[in-house]
């Protein structure tokens, strides 16, 4: 058997009834997430104009689009909805697979969904099955050794790996057979792609590339429902995708379907912070809340972090100021140090440049490797299983003019453990990227939240789809 059809068998014949409630639990956070967080985009840099063109070019209206109104074909109403969720990478994390995978399962789900008339259950358990797809490919896929010294880290797993899931949810929702589904992957591995690049020169198509792979789930699905053949060894084929994109060998079936107490929903991570995860913005900001910082007292600020080589380096402030510091360690630091808060308000353009200050102080931020820092409390054993260096310590000191240290040390799982995925956290984030956005009031939020929880009951997506257009005011 190819580990297509396998991952297809298990996202086309796991009944909807068999998976446990706390995966549904968690899958509905995950939606209320990416709600709030789409609705915290909408404006944000290269949507308006990535909407301008998808209504430009029109055609059959088939899904509808969030926040804007209005429908579109499938791909392009998916595209719109998934650029909007990734906009400001407020969006959850898979930590030990692929990253962002929520921002294109869910606008193709629900496009998929609403074409249907799916139930609310229905849609919850594609959800659930799509992201066990992705998941499990993604940390089969990290966990292969590269040959030779293959510089993949820059492929971006979301892009690449992401789109797999995303396709067979969405033919799962279609009632697509397993013959057509194993096709719709192969001609979903044709498409598959996604760099680092724009994140590495801090422009705006960092935020489309998931959906791009939002837009290509659909084209493959459409297409392979009519009789496109696609590659069966899209995976392990000597041009597969552990060979081309990961310049490993392939993983074995077992390894890639063995049996697990838990569904990947469950060990997902919700960002505190609208920035790249491994910025340590947490840790800094709660430095700067323990201590009434001010500019000129600081000398310098020591950051010990892992994640040099997407966020490190000295801060440059680039064309577009709110990417320069979401992807920049440094300025990270800074802001939480001096700030003592990250939000979405922090990091919109025009605060960016007015803080000059922060500017200044990012200037000051010094890396430094993961050294000398106090050894963590073990992992409470009863907890889920997640990555394996999530309980090693990160920590930002700041040195401040007369001569004193103040140090803060917290493990990446403190900041982004599963167990830190709560209603209460998700629903007061929801609340702030509500009230950010100017277009939904909080008794907005309140009757969207509801509706999500309430999914399970739902007949279909569109009472969903109807309450957040009523309660997102934006001229349409």
């Amino acid at each position: 058997m190819s580990l297509t059809k396998a991952l297809t068998e298990m996202a086309l014949n796991t009944r909807a009834e068999d998976i446990p409630e706390a995966a549904y639990d968690a899958v509905r956070l995950l939606v209320l997430d990416t709600v709030g967080v789409t609705i915290g985009g909408y404006n944000t840099g290269g949507i308006p104009e990535s909407m301008e063109q998808m209504r430009d070019w029109g055609g059959k209206p088939e899904a509808s689009v969030l926040i804007y109104g209005g429908k579109l074909p499938a791909p392009q109403a998916a595209f719109a909805n998934s650029a909007m969720s990734h906009a400001q990478d407020y969006d959850h994390t898979h930590q030990m697979g692929v990253g962002h995978v929520m921002v294109s399962l869910f606008p193709v789900c629900l496009a998929a969904a609403e074409m249907t008339g799916a139930s609310g259950s229905d849609f919850l358990a594609a959800l659930i099955l799509g992201q066990e797809v992705t998941c499990r490919l993604g940390v089969a896929w990290r966990n292969q050794k590269v040959k030779g010294g293959y510089p993949s880290l820059g492929f971006l797993p979301a892009s690449v790996v992401g789109g797999f899931g995303t396709t067979a949810a969405a033919c799962r929702l279609f009632g697509m057979d397993v013959d057509q589904t194993v096709n719709a992957l192969g001609v979903n591995y044709a498409q598959a792609s996604g760099n680092r690049q724009a994140l590495f020169d801090k422009t705006l198509t960092k935020r489309l590339q998931p959906a791009f792979a939002a837009r290509s789930a659909l084209w493959a699905t459409a297409l392979a429902s009519r009789g496109v053949t696609g590659p069966p060894n899209a995976l392990e084929g000597r041009a597969g995708m552990f060979a081309v994109f990961r310049h490993a060998d392939p993983c074995t079936l077992e390894d890639l379907m063995a049996p697990r107490e838990f569904y990947e929903v469950q060990r997902d991570s919700i960002k505190p912070h609208p920035c790249c995860c491994v910025s340590d913005a947490h840790v800094a900001v709660l430095l700067g809340q323990q201590h009434d910082f001010k500019l000129e007292d600081i000398e310098h600020i020591q950051v010990h972090m892992t994640g040099h080589g997407l966020t490190g380096g000295p801060f440059e402030l680039g064309d577009d100021p709110q990417v320069s510091v979401q992807f920049s360690t440094a300025y990270c630091a800074a802001l939480g140090v001096l700030r003592g808060r990250m939000g979405l308000a922090e990091i919109a353009d025009e605060q960016v440049l007015a803080d000059t200050e922060v500017l200044e102080l990012a200037s000051k931020v010094v890396l430094e490797p993961m050294a000398d820092l106090p050894e963590p409390e073990p992992v409470d054993p009863s907890l889920i299983e997640w990555t394996p260096g999530g309980n090693r310590n990160h920590g930002v000191k700041v040195r401040t003019r007369d001569g004193r240290t103040h140090t803060c040390f917290r493990t990446h799982r403190d900041c982004l453990g599963p167990e830190n995925m709560t209603f209460e956290m998700v629903s007061r984030k929801f609340h702030e990227c509500a009230a950010f956005s100017g277009i939904c009031s909080p008794s907005g939020a309140d009757t969207i939240i509801e509706s999500i929880m309430g999914l399970g009951e739902a007949d279909g997506v569109t009472p969903l789809i109807d309450v957040i257009a009523d309660n997102t005011r934006v001229t349409r």
